[in-house]
């Protein structure tokens, strides 16, 4: 399977109201986080693949193609917390708690 196959399979884990971090991800598929943030970038179905819950490890948005202001109103959308700028940790999923 194609690496973009397997990160966009493991953002349908991700439930709604919830993010996971970049590094989760690739902790999961054994990739680097740059690589998934690379990968996720070539995400050209956004509403089928939510792309928009992977965000930094301290909460921070990190890219999205609509921008970030649009990323952080359908997070908002979705019951994801917010401390500031940041998202909350309380609104953290790690993919490895729900796999191993």
């Amino acid at each position: 399977m194609r690496r973009l196959e397997l990160v966009k399979t493991a953002l349908l884990l991700i439930p709604v109201g919830k993010v996971t971090s970049y590094s989760s991800l690739a902790e999961v598929l054994g990739m680097h986080p740059r690589s998934v943030a690379r990968l996720l970038s070539a995400n050209d179905e956004l509403v089928k693949y939510p792309c928009h819950r992977v965000v930094h490890s301290d909460g921070r948005l990190g890219g999205y193609a609509l921008g970030q202001s649009f990323k952080r109103r359908l997070l908002e959308l979705e019951g994801v917390e917010f401390c500031g700028e940041r998202v909350c940790k309380s609104s953290f999923i790690h993919l490895r708690d729900l796999l191993l």
